[in-house]
């Protein structure tokens, strides 16, 4: 069976900008595609994003000086990049936030109109003043509360909403049908049931905001602006779509996948919206040359081809990319409804003829998401360059999107080349080659690769993992050994749930895994291991702990931005060392220095230091057992014994375990004994209670005492068995810095 390369995890460089509708677009951690494209390809080079679901991941690469031909099917993703790439200052929005506001609504300025909508009373001075936000119940015909920050008295925070609030709202429901029926009008036609979906969108949006925002609409379409001035607008007015909607929590949540309202929502101010957007909008210091297709900048840039990859594929055109680069969206109803939604309102119905249909669709399934993957990545693989190399991030990562990905790769002429994963909060990386030769579709045996696979990966992982790294690897070795169709044509829902089905039951196969500390019935809960584990690698916690400690020993000093990039180049693909642990290695064995960023090895924690410990505990343990009237024999470990009682003491300079629970019990009643320096007690703690399977290995007749103790417990004159028995357990590990307890002074 072929087993899939790996390569290490590229980690993020630098803060992440937080840019208009991020938390619809995909995660994305900065630098990681610039970082990517340095090791394959040279600058200057065209790299081709077939998806541009990430205005960040195009930004990135066109300032990094490389050329990229983008397609981008949402016209609010689209628009989006084309004013960042322009890198507008805060300023320019200020004016033309000053033009719009002093229009005429009626008799008054739209701008005080506009602010007049959220006007409220400071119930500690009782002075009219705008609200922040109002907060709703779903169902409810009015809000209950208010938050607002009064600059007469200072009085800031929640307050319950009065009836002068409540009856500020009636104007707009006595007005909403109206709008409700124009903002109906400005959407594209479609069938039935496309209609019935865009009524339910519209009233995703309260009476208050749908005026507001229709309000703003009418009176922008009036003005002569210039086309830079009115983009800028533009810009302004879709955040202030975004705010005017009921998908926003009262309290924090995940990203808004689908179009429903939460038990508690907020109503945010509009005008104050309008005023606080221009933050994101500018936050870009930098601009880039941007071209739309056919038209290509020079001699770098982006250049946008805003439709479907498959219709850039048929223009006529020598451009050939040199290299593959997307990050793949999830599917996202939210977003692509709204997005339909505002194109539509804020640029008329004809722009949305190439992604109206998403009107039309309220489900959208695994399966579906990978015929809707690969119809774009195909046609990108087809106009590249045949040895081109690929890369294709997955984000947010789950089983089904794992597997959407995986599938719309496999079928679009790629090759699996490699994989690398961090956890679930951060991208899977995946490498793919494009494939020189027609692929045939072959019979797998599917058990076999998949079983393999997951025995494989705990193997050389040695610790329960989660299941995503387990389904990860199923399907990455899915892909290598040609067990996807090669085809899309046929890639049939019932080949998929053929896959899915094996999967599934190769989880459930208790005697081959079993699932370690579960909440809940479905897979993602808690962690997977071997039924039977046998001749499996050190524990992964206990590699990296050692490599850790060598690097220390031999470099003594290492800049801490260097640590975690160089342990994923030493543990690579599913390897990867988690970032907590990292820190709770370097804590034990190093000091570190802020103003230099460096961690430097702990004086006490050299070779020949620990070497001198190490015969200090030998000693101190044969001592104390010959005062106990212990028989004692072994170093490490010893064994102590005495009529019915019996002890296995095993020390150690640092807090690896995984060779010590390989050792069989000679003895069904015996007690062991870990001894280990108290700079460990962190770390050990730390591993304990990530890894159920050494808690459970030690959960019973395990005792874990620290060097200092034992030097407490050996100077003590009235030392015995009993005493010995009493104290081994009262100075336990924890995760906080190790201290002596009083009963010792």
């Amino acid at each position: 069976m072929n087993e899939p390369g790996k390569f290490a995890y590229i980690e993020a460089k630098g803060e992440t900008p937080e840019i208009p509708f991020s938390r619809y677009l995909p995660s994305y951690p900065p630098g990681t595609a610039a970082s990517w494209l340095d090791r394959h390809v040279s600058r200057g080079s065209w790299v081709l994003e077939p998806i541009g679901a990430s205005p960040e991941v195009i930004l990135e690469m066109a300032e990094a000086g490389y050329q990229v031909l983008v397609s981008v099917n949402n016209p609010v993703t689209a628009f989006e990049l084309s004013i960042l790439s322009k890198a507008p200052k805060d300023s320019e929005f200020q004016d033309v936030l000053r033009e719009l506001s002093v229009q005429k609504k009626g008799k008054e300025r739209l701008g005080e109109h506009l602010r007049g909508l959220y006007l409220t009373r400071c119930s500690t001075c009782g002075r009219e003043i705008a609200v922040d936000c109002f907060l709703w119940r779903k169902g409810e015909s009015a809000p209950y509360a208010k938050r607002y920050r009064c600059t007469a008295c200072g009085n800031v925070g929640e307050h319950p909403a009065t009836y002068e609030d409540i009856e500020r709202l009636q104007p707009f429901k006595r007005s909403d049908p109206l709008h409700r029926s124009r903002a109906l009008e400005r959407l594209p036609g479609g069938t039935r049931a496309a209609r019935a979906n865009v009524e339910e969108l519209i009233d995703l949006y309260a009476p208050r905001p749908l005026y507001a925002i229709f309000t703003l609409i009418n009176k922008l379409e009036g003005m002569d602006l210039s086309p830079p001035k009115r983009a800028l607008l533009d810009a302004l007015l879709l955040s202030a779509l975004d705010a005017g909607h009921t998908l926003w929590p009262v309290d924090e949540a995940e990203r808004p996948r689908a179009l429903n309202t939460p038990a508690e929502y907020v109503e945010w101010n509009i005008w104050h919206v309008l005023e606080s957007a221009a933050a994101a909008w500018s936050c870009r210091r930098k601009s880039l040359r941007l071209t739309r297709w056919p038209e290509i900048p020079e001699p770098q840039g982006i250049c946008l081809y805003q439709g479907r990859m498959r219709d850039l594929k048929q223009q006529k055109t020598d451009l050939q990319p040199e290299c593959v680069l997307c990050i793949l969206p999830r599917p996202n109803q939210a977003f692509w409804s709204l997005a339909t939604l505002w194109t539509s309102w804020l640029w008329g119905k004809e722009i949305t003829v190439n992604f109206k249909n998403v009107l039309e669709r309220q489900r959208f399934d695994w399966y579906w998401h990978a015929n809707a993957l690969q119809s774009a990545l195909a046609p990108a693989i087809h106009m590249s360059k045949k040895d081109s190399p690929v890369f294709c991030m997955i984000p947010d990562p789950s089983p089904g999107f794992v597997s959407s990905a995986f599938e719309a790769c496999s079928t679009s002429d790629l090759q699996l080349a490699g994989i690398s994963l961090k956890d679930e909060k951060h991208p899977l990386q995946t490498e793919w080659a494009i494939q020189t030769h027609s692929r045939e579709a072959k019979k797998v045996n599917l058990h076999r690769i998949i079983r393999e696979s997951i025995h494989n990966s705990l193997n050389e992982i040695g610790e329960p993992v989660r299941h995503l790294n387990l389904y990860t690897a199923a399907n990455a070795s899915l892909a290598v050994n040609e067990a996807f169709p090669p085809s899309i044509q046929q890639l049939t829902y019932e080949t998929v749930n053929e896959i899915h089905g094996e999967i599934t039951k190769t989880f459930n196969d208790r005697k081959f895994l079993r699932r370690m500390e579960a909440t809940a019935q479905d897979f993602d809960s808690g962690t997977w291991w071997l039924t039977q584990p046998e001749n499996c690698q050190t524990a992964l916690a206990d590699r990296i702990e050692t490599e850790l400690l060598n690097w220390l020993q031999k470099e003594i000093r290492i800049k801490d931005e260097m640590v975690q990039q160089t342990m994923n180049v030493r543990f690579p693909g599913l390897l990867t060392p988690p970032a907590e642990l990292l820190q709770y290695c370097l804590r034990s064995y190093a000091d570190f220095d802020p103003s230099e960023g460096t961690w430097t090895l702990k004086k006490n924690e050299s070779a020949i230091q620990r070497e001198h410990d190490m015969e200090e505990i030998q000693s101190l343990l044969y001592k104390l057992a010959a005062r106990m009237d212990f028989s004692a024999e072994g170093e490490n470990p010893q064994y102590w014994s005495i009529l019915s009682t019996a002890y296995r003491l095993f020390y150690s300079s640092g807090a690896t375990m995984s060779s010590i629970l390989k050792i069989p019990l000679e003895e069904e009643n015996c007690e062991t004994i870990f001894l280990f320096p108290g700079s460990r007690s962190a770390l050990l703690r730390y591993k304990l209670d990530r890894d159920p399977y050494l808690r459970e290995r030690t959960a019973q007749r395990w005792h874990f005492l620290k060097f200092r103790t034992l030097r407490e417990l050996a100077q003590r004159s009235d030392i015995s068995r009993d005493l010995w028995d009493l104290l081994i357990d009262s100075d336990p590990i924890s995760l906080e810095d190790a201290t002596q307890l009083s009963m010792f002074l």
